[in-house]
Formats: structure tokens, sequence, C-alpha cells
């Protein structure tokens, strides 16, 4: 049988530290020597753990929120080079992360908004026909419809 390591008490809070901070499980789990697998057996096994978990996923999304609206207002400054050397900075601010704050923070205004409808003749229910399959050697019969 192979040697499994164990995932102690310790190593439980530095596994959820390194959730917080990196946002990968993989990364956490490896920071403290389990494998993925490990981590996710042990979050379905201890309901207290997965509770610990959800509370490291949400602040690891908490950040990577802050950073998304820091880009977007604040933006990020990138080097200006002339004949290969640099002369200057310009501030770059993401529209794009903006426009997913938007999405997220106000879905009703700005997100897409696209609806499929389908109905029958001049907008009204679909009528459905109905097909009576026949014993053997007997006729099909058709139900009666109203209408084309």
């Amino acid at each position: 049988m192979a040697h499994r390591p164990k995932f102690t008490p310790k190593k439980r809070e530095r596994f959820l530290d390194a959730l917080r901070d990196t946002g990968n499980v993989t990364k956490a789990a490896e920071s403290v020597g389990i494998s993925r697998r490990a981590a996710y057996d042990h979050r379905q096994a201890n309901a207290d753990f997965a509770a610990q978990w959800e509370d490291a996923w949400e602040e690891s999304t908490d950040k990577l929120e802050a950073e998304a609206r820091r880009r977007a207002f604040a933006g990020v400054e990138e080097p200006v080079f002339y004949q290969g050397e640099k002369c200057g900075v310009i501030q770059r601010y993401s529209d794009t992360l903006l426009i997913f704050l938007l999405k997220a923070h106000r879905p009703e205004k700005y997100r897409e908004n696209i609806r499929h409808e389908h109905g029958g003749a001049g907008g009204g229910p679909i009528q459905f026909l109905e097909i009576i399959t026949p014993a053997l050697g007997a006729s099909p019969t058709l139900p009666e419809t109203n209408g084309p």
C-alpha cells in the first residue's frame, strides 16, 4: 500500500491559506504535500472543512473582483519605448473588465438579453399532433385536427 501524507489540522490551515491566495486547488494541495484528489476527498468527508474551503474560495474570488475593479478604474502603467529606450509610461484601463463588472453588478441593465419564444400559428400555442402507432397489421389512425 502506498504511503499517503497525513492531512493534519496544520496542513489544512496552510492549504486554506494557499487557496485564499491562489484560488487554485492544485497549487494549494501541492503547497502542503498532498494530492488534489486527497483535498477533494477530505472536503467531501468533513463538513467543517468544506465550509472553510467555501469561505477561502469566496475570499479568493473577492480578491479577483477587487483586482478587476482596480484595473478597470485605476488602470496599469505600461512602459513606452523609443529606439529601444524607455521614454515614459502610459496608463492603460480595461474596458473589458469594466463591462464584466457592470454585467455582474447590474445584470438587468447590462447583460445580453436574448429571449427565444416558440409559438404556433398566429402567435398562439403550439399544437402537437399525436400519432398513434397501430398494432402489427392494423391501419394507422390519426387524430382529428382543427386546422391546416
